[in-house]
């Protein structure tokens, strides 16, 4: 994520505040209900944003427009089917992730047909700030979607390969710092084919949802 002035920095901040805030709590939750009392135990189990934020990697999106997160911690020996209910755990951020990029489109619509705005004037990015905001909120929420459904760790969907071969992803879970380095060097590269990759999914999953729903309002 790149920001070009103050404004889109304070912007991309915030709707990572909120994105981030909530797929930690959902995490968990989702844990917690299932029988792990890890997450309460740390003080994850709560809806106070700042306790789910790094700090330093928070300020890091202002220094060099790129974030971390505070991964909530969980146990799945307290699961009753560990490795798959793991998964379920895992769901829960590209779940969290899609309902709030749903609900910016659905109010990013229903905003714009209220006040008249034209359908393609919406996808010029620049007509209104409350709809340039929520298209971002939407488009940013898809990513971080699209880029923890990769199964590698330490991303979520790195649980689909222990489901998988379990001895696998042991040995591949050895280099996961290797492997977060990595990711931050080919994400912070502008034209690197990560960064491609997520960008051209993600518009292509907005557009389907933009349009889906633009049929029902115009």
């Amino acid at each position: 994520m790149f920001a070009s002035n103050v404004l889109d920095i304070v912007t991309l901040a915030i709707i990572l505040l909120i994105a981030i805030w909530l797929h930690e709590y959902s995490h968990a939750y989702v844990s917690y209900k299932l029988g792990d009392p890890t997450p309460k135990l740390q003080w994850r189990l709560t809806t106070n944003p700042f306790k789910h934020i790094d700090p330093i990697w928070f300020l890091m999106i202002f220094l060099i427009w790129f974030w971390w997160w505070k991964p909530v911690q969980i146990n799945p020996t307290y699961y009753k089917n560990p490795v798959k209910w793991e998964f379920l755990v895992a769901l829960a951020w590209p779940a969290m992730n899609l309902v709030l990029a749903i609900s910016g489109i659905f109010v990013m619509l229903v905003s714009a047909k209220i006040t008249w705005i034209w359908l393609e004037n919406i996808m010029t990015w620049n007509f209104w700030f409350v709809t340039s905001f929520l298209m971002q909120f939407s488009m940013i929420n898809i990513t971080l979607a699209v880029f923890n459904m990769i199964p590698l760790p330490p991303l979520d969907w790195f649980r689909i390969v222990k489901i998988i071969s379990l001895k696998f992803a042991e040995k591949i879970e050895k280099y996961t710092q290797y492997i977060v380095i990595a990711f931050l060097i080919l994400v912070l590269v502008w034209k690197s084919p990560i960064w491609n990759f997520l960008s051209t999914t993600s518009y292509a999953i907005f557009k389907f949802i933009f349009t889906f729903f633009a049929n029902i309002f115009y």
